[in-house]
């Protein structure tokens, strides 16, 4: 499965294979091809990874179990405009 997302003369995109999906830098990016989130169900929840820009930071990871992300999903669908997204 595989959408992409478009704003501002870029592209993200999403794809999923199995348990896994990633959001990839597309054309417009400096570096087209790299991975900005990687999500994993685990068959208890999700684990996001945020791999750092470079290497003065450190990787970011977020854990949620099924009813955080869905609460999560809600309350974020609330800024769809901000965030780029069309009503």
């Amino acid at each position: 499965m595989k959408a992409i997302y478009t704003s501002d003369n870029t592209a993200q995109i999403v794809e999923r294979q199995d348990d896994i999906a990633e959001v990839t830098t597309g054309p417009g990016y400096h570096w087209p091809g790299e991975t900005t989130c990687r999500v994993m169900n685990t068959g208890n929840g999700y684990i996001a990874h945020f791999p750092a820009p470079n290497c003065t930071m450190q990787d970011y990871y977020v854990c949620l179990d099924y009813a955080q992300a869905r609460d999560l999903v809600l309350g974020l669908s609330m800024f769809k405009k901000e965030l780029g997204f069309e009503e």
